[in-house]
């Protein structure tokens, strides 16, 4: 993407129809082949509509609604105006009653943005736990969707489909050239997940992380580990995924361990995303993958996923992505570099038994796995090589 002169610059406005909010972008407009046009002009145009209300958080009617200078209920552009923005400890103010249900957090060098809790003191069990948007129709009907963006944002990036049944080629930073209806997620739940990305410039409680060789405590704030990165990537494409496509979500880890799991409703096999209440449930369980202490989520075994992927002949697509190599090889072994070919091949000959082939896209996510590109070569597959100068390469874009 080519470079600006000039910087791009976001802020909050009401939404079209006065009743929400929405997130401007004031700068160089983007061509359709992705690349800036810089004019003289400043372009202004709207990155995201329909950010929701901050709903009221006390007992009904005892909300005081925000009022001017007159004594009148402030309308939600006069909200706005007195919007404070400033980032403390990386992060936006709190929001409260009537402000925009948006939450931003950055790391410290200020590449990263990630979109969290507008106001953690909320009761989870009431309140919302995530930014969100509220669309109102013609009819008045009220549609909340939480808002999972991708922590690795373009300069623009605005949610105009909800799941629809568009044929087009769905992109993230992991999850690429997604246009299959009969798709597996393979997906790493091991404790080196919790490996911090971009860490922040503030502190606050001790929480545990994997250093690459063991784990560690730290009370310096992490903006995003390896499996927030992977939350937020996942999320954000079953976000977008249209009602009719059929998928599978599996988590990796140790057999027995927390994290060594199948999404329930795809147990049995793939399921149409669009079924009633499958879209949610899909994301509530990729969303369950961080629950817990690190160090019980388990280690790197995904024989059982990649078997399971390969004798199911509705799958016509996997994505596989580990953050580790194998702590065992397929028959229990240690494993050894002269495991990567015997591998690579026993999923290839697989592959020429099943009805169709299995495209195997692996990502290999802070490591170079010759292994897992080998497989993904053998299977017509692509492979990606996910390292911190490739997520902030993408953060900055």
């Amino acid at each position: 993407m080519a470079e600006l002169n000039t910087p791009v610059l976001y802020g909050l406005s009401v939404n079209s129809n006065k009743a929400g909010y929405a997130l401007m972008r004031c700068g160089a407009p983007l061509s359709l082949d992705g690349r800036y046009s810089e004019t003289e002009d400043a372009f202004i145009a709207k990155a995201i509509e329909d950010i929701g209300v901050m709903k009221c958080t006390k007992n009904e009617g005892d909300c005081e609604h925000l009022t001017n200078n007159e004594g009148d209920i402030k309308s939600l552009r006069e909200v706005i105006e007195g919007l404070d923005v400033t980032f403390t400890s990386d992060s936006t103010p709190v929001r409260t009653f009537m402000e925009p249900a948006l939450g931003v957090m950055t790391d410290k060098q200020r590449k990263l943005v990630k979109f969290t809790d507008p106001n953690p003191n909320n009761d989870p069990e009431k309140f919302e736990t995530e930014s969100y948007l509220e669309a109102i129709s013609a009819a008045r009907i009220i549609t909340k969707y939480p808002l999972y963006l991708a922590a690795f944002a373009r300069a623009d990036k605005r949610i105009e489909h909800y799941g629809d049944d568009s044929n087009g080629v769905l992109n993230g930073a992991y999850f690429r050239n997604v246009k299959s209806k009969h798709i597996r997620f393979l997906v790493d739940g091991s404790g080196s997940m919790s490996a911090c990305i971009l860490w922040g410039s503030t502190y606050g409680n001790w929480k545990i992380y994997w250093s690459g060789s063991y784990y560690f405590w730290s009370r310096q704030n992490c903006a995003l580990t390896r499996m927030e990165s992977l939350q937020t990537e996942l999320t954000s494409l079953l976000t977008a995924l249209s009602p009719d496509t059929k998928v599978s979500i599996q988590s990796f880890s140790s057999p027995g361990r927390k994290n060594h799991k199948v999404w329930e409703q795809s147990s049995n096999g793939l399921i149409k995303i669009g079924n009633d209440g499958m879209r949610e449930s899909a994301i509530a369980f990729v969303n369950s993958l961080d629950n817990g202490r690190p160090t019980k989520w388990g280690g790197t075994y995904p024989w059982e996923g990649l078997d399971a992927s390969f004798k199911d002949n509705e799958t016509d697509t996997l994505y596989f992505l580990s953050d580790g190599e194998p702590n065992a090889d397929r028959m229990g072994g240690s494993w050894q570099a002269n495991d990567h070919d015997p591998t690579v091949a026993h999923y290839s000959n697989f592959n020429n038994t099943r009805e169709q082939v299995l495209k195997t896209n692996t990502i290999a996510l802070g490591l170079e796995s010759p292994w897992m590109e080998k497989l993904s070569t053998n299977t017509t597959g692509d492979y990606l090589q996910i390292d911190k100068d490739y997520v902030t390469t993408n953060s900055s874009q």
